[in-house]
C-alpha cells in the first residue's frame, strides 16, 4: 500500500504531465492572424456577438 507521500508524488507527477500536454498543444497553435491582447476591444467584440446572435435567430 502506497504511503501518503507516494500518493502525493503521484498526484504531482500526473498534474505536471497534464500541464506539459496542454502547453505542448498551445505551442502548436498558429496565432499568426491573431492580434495581440493589447489590441482587443471588448466593445467591438460585444457588438459582433450581438450581430451574430441576431443573424442566427433569423
Amino acid at each position: 500500500m502506497p504511503t501518503p507521500e507516494e500518493d502525493h508524488r503521484a498526484v504531482v507527477a500526473a498534474t505536471a504531465r497534464h500541464i506539459q500536454d496542454v502547453v505542448s498543444v498551445l505551442r502548436e497553435l498558429d496565432f499568426g492572424d491573431t492580434p495581440p491582447a493589447a489590441a482587443f476591444d471588448a466593445a467591438d467584440a460585444s457588438d459582433t456577438v450581438r450581430e451574430e446572435g441576431h443573424r442566427a435567430a433569423v
